[in-house]
């Protein structure tokens, strides 16, 4: 039978490599497990947020009601919620959406409404810009929400429940 000698520095190397990558394995199941844990409360705080807004909102009034997941790499960016809509029909689908948009002062939490009937409407920001708010109205340019305008219905085709 063949014996693998091995040296005293070898052994030393793969002891401390070994512990090194255990380490590195262990910090990264860590993460993954707390990245988990907390993506409920992440949804949680991004629906109370898009209620805030809506409440601001004087065309309707809505009540965010479940999270739905975005089959798309936008997700990172985009957060879609089914809304109810006071005394409105029961067939009618509404959708909040909340979409980071890039501005001059970093990137910003624009909340959508939409519905296949009435389109798309812009609600507000979820953010409260105080002094910069006036700012923030003139330097977010129309091509901007243009341009999200025409995302939301093709967000909303990628969404779980559609």
């Amino acid at each position: 039978m063949h014996k693998f000698n091995i040296k005293a520095e070898t052994k030393k190397n793969l002891i401390v490599f070994s512990t090194f990558f255990g380490i590195i394995i262990a910090f990264t199941v860590l993460l993954v497990i707390f990245t988990l844990i907390a993506r409920n409360s992440w949804k949680n705080g991004l629906a109370i947020e898009m209620q805030r807004v809506l409440d601001s909102y004087p065309e309707a009034t809505y009540t965010v009601s479940r999270n739905l997941q975005l089959d798309s790499a936008l997700s990172s960016n985009v957060a879609v919620y089914s809304l109810l809509k006071k005394d409105e029909r029961k067939n009618q689908m509404y959708y909040g959406i909340i979409v980071r948009i890039p501005s001059l002062l970093g990137p910003l939490p624009a909340v959508f409404i939409y519905n296949e009937n009435s389109g798309v409407s812009f609600v507000g920001y979820a953010i409260d810009n105080g002094k910069a708010e006036a700012i923030v109205e003139k330097q977010i340019s129309s091509t901007i929400m243009n341009y999200w305008e025409d995302m939301i219905p093709k967000i909303i085709k990628k969404t779980s429940s559609y």
